[in-house]
């Protein structure tokens, strides 16, 4: 229903709303407090009834500056709507210039003995943060908020970036019921609307006289209702890539009178463009602060490959990520190094700068990582990150050492986005690189099971994961407890009660991890008259199948490929044979995206099955999510599928004594 909800067309209205339909500031009514549900979502917990934006350029004492007002009212449901009192306001800042958010007011409603009491928003309740090396967040939470709650809030963003327009996000986490944005920009200024997500937006544009700036301007509006919410699905890598709305990006300015202008950029000028900053053009080059470093460190080394690696150690080592992404420095080489701290272009591009002075083809790649969303369009501002690359040998090298478990072109998978810019100045290369591609886990799980008549189970059980899978574990099992580590294996295993445990390989980011256990179980089969009932993948297999909608329109992201191999050895209980078995199975996924193979057989000893779980691709189109869905089906029907063991005939004791 939902993803229905969504292919709605949302329409303009074939005439702008007049500002008599517009919501006032305060005016909140009764009706409106008592309401208990949306009409067209009742599992919403919350509705934004009334947004309104406007987007326009401001001159004041020869300055110019981008101005954002925004007016919202929120209807609160129910408790799972709290979380919607709390707005945050990212400005983005550069160097001296930032966005600041001024005239902040707000006010929660309540119908209190049936009159409708206001609870004003206080100052010392507005807080501002630094996010990240180009984010500071203004953050503010409603006071007196309660199920039946509507609140309100206005504020006016100030922004010294004229000409870099933050998109118009027009879906949400909850429906919209009533939203209007308007853009207005100088006329011959030409910007280009690129619209995103899976609704059909109509804009109009209008022509009129500017009188702050003097001049004409264009006039770009929408008014839509009853958009649908976006709900988050299993395996999204940034559901904002998706929300409906539009992003404006200047491509010329063509005035009577004056020389035509292009600003289409592409992706090599923003290379360009970043490698002719001070800190790539300059600063990288500045090697006096690291000599000694380096002499300690190599120790007259000339093999390349190993010189990246035990300078990638070096720094991973020595340094500490303070949590801040950047594509410039923050803090610098010399402070770096001293401080032992500092953003991700503080210790990538300190890498960078040590591979060069040991001789080493060095270089930044920048890029945009997944929680910063995808970049549409050539930009210098939609780049938050940089990793440093090497060209050893004819092969490319990614790095990453801002994370303790990332390893030579393992990459926190937050990097894997959507490439890359590689800057290399020294050879004059600016382009953009796609091949910053995960590469494939493969992971070996080996069960040793021995069963009792009274469907009681015992065994062993090895993993050995490589890759991603080991870089996953190791984030995972980091700094835990580990009874409370275990106990929560347990309940995820089915109950199991686990002994003797041990993992292997954990502190540290190269080669793979090991796991292993002994475990026991009273539910190892079912057992009914004199048949037992196994489940030859016992508590390794899937129950669940996490792909539930119909119809799913955006792409499915793992983060990173794998194999996952599974190996199961049954001993039967004296006195039992094998009645039947599951049917043995191949099933693939189209376009050699993945494959399921599933082999039982018997052995002298008892059952032994072969699993082999292939995904070839960390991301899937939502044009095979039908087929995704349908092969995570037969892989869960195949893992409820049972062998049926009986008791073994007179007849058959007999024969099999006589064959020992």
């Amino acid at each position: 229903m939902i993803i229905e909800r969504m292919l709605l067309v949302v329409t303009l209205l074939a005439c702008f709303q007049t500002r008599a339909q517009e919501v006032e500031f305060g005016n909140v009514s009764k009706e409106e407090l008592m309401e208990t549900s949306y009409a067209q979502d009742s599992d919403a917990s919350a509705a934004v009834t009334f947004r309104k934006q406007e987007t326009y350029l401001l001159s004041s004492n020869g300055i110019l500056r981008l101005i954002t007002e925004v007016h919202e009212r929120i209807k609160i449901y129910n408790k799972d709507g709290f979380e919607y009192a709390t707005e945050k306001v990212n400005l983005f800042k550069a160097g001296s210039d930032k966005e600041e958010v001024r005239k902040i007011k707000a006010s929660t409603y309540n119908l209190e003995d049936d009159k409708v009491v206001e609870y004003s928003l206080e100052k010392d309740q507005i807080f501002d943060t630094a996010m990240s090396f180009n984010y500071d967040q203004v953050k503010f939470t409603m006071p007196h908020v309660k199920e039946g709650s509507v609140i309100e809030f206005t504020y006016s963003i100030s922004s010294p970036f004229v000409w870099n327009i933050d998109e118009f996000r027009f879906q949400r986490d909850i429906p919209v019921k009533h939203l209007m944005a308007e853009l207005r920009t100088p006329k011959g200024f030409n910007f280009r609307q690129t619209q995103k997500g899976f609704l059909i937006l109509n804009s109009k544009k209008t022509t009129k006289q500017d009188h702050r700036l003097g001049m004409e301007v264009v006039i770009t509006s929408y008014d839509l209702k009853n958009i649908p919410a976006m709900k988050a699905e299993n395996y999204v890598d940034n559901i904002d890539n998706y929300r409906s709305g539009a992003m404006f990006e200047l491509v010329s300015i063509d005035i009577p009178g004056t020389p035509y202008r292009s600003y289409a950029q592409t992706w090599q000028d923003v290379a360009k463009t970043i490698g002719s900053s001070s800190d790539y053009k300059n600063d990288l080059d500045k090697t006096r602060s690291f000599k000694e470093e380096l002499k300690t460190v190599l120790g007259g080394k000339t093999d390349q490959l190993q010189i990246a690696k035990d300078l990638f150690k070096y720094v991973k080592d020595q340094t500490e990520w303070n949590g801040l992404d950047g594509k410039s420095f923050q803090n610098g080489i010399k402070k770096t190094l001293k401080e032992k701290k500092g953003n991700a272009a503080d210790i990538n591009l300190l890498l960078v700068a040590m591979m060069r002075d040991a001789g080493i083809r060095a270089n930044p790649v920048i890029l945009s990582t997944k929680d910063n969303s995808m970049p549409f369009f050539p930009t210098v501002d939609r780049l938050n990150f940089v990793i440093a690359h090497a060209f050893i040998d004819g092969k490319d090298y990614y790095m990453d050492a801002t994370e303790e478990f990332s390893d030579i072109n393992l990459l926190p998978v937050r990097d894997y986005n959507w490439g890359g810019l590689l800057v290399d100045n020294h050879n004059k290369v600016w382009k953009h690189i796609t091949a910053i591609k995960p590469r494939k886990a493969n992971n070996i799980y080996a069960l040793d099971i021995s069963l009792d008549s009274e469907g009681y189970a015992e065994g062993n059980f090895k993993s050995r994961l490589s890759d991603h899978s080991a870089y996953r574990f190791r984030e995972n099992f980091k700094n835990r407890d580990l009874d409370e580590y275990l106990n929560e294996m347990e309940q995820r295993y089915l109950g199991i009660e686990i002994s003797d445990y041990e993992a292997g390989n954990t502190d540290t980011y190269e080669g793979m991890v090991t796991e292993k256990f002994v475990y026991e179980t009273e539910n190892g089969a079912d057992v009914i008259g004199d048949k037992l009932y196994v489940h030859p993948l016992a508590f390794l297999r899937m129950d669940e199948n996490p792909f539930k909608l119909e119809k799913r329109e955006y792409p499915i992201d793992f983060g990173f490929p794998f194999r996952d191999r599974y190996m199961v050895n049954i001993k039967l209980p004296q006195g039992y044979v094998v009645e039947s078995m599951p049917e043995n199975v191949l099933v693939h996924l189209p376009n050699e995206l993945g494959s399921y193979k599933y082999v039982v057989k018997k052995n002298a000893a008892g059952i032994q099955l072969s699993v082999t779980f292939d995904l070839n691709s960390a991301i899937i189109s939502a044009t095979n999510y039908s087929e995704l869905k349908e092969y995570y089906n037969q892989i869960i029907i195949k893992g409820s599928e049972q062998v049926v063991l009986a008791r073994a005939s007179n007849e058959h004791n007999q024969s099999t004594a006589g064959s020992r």
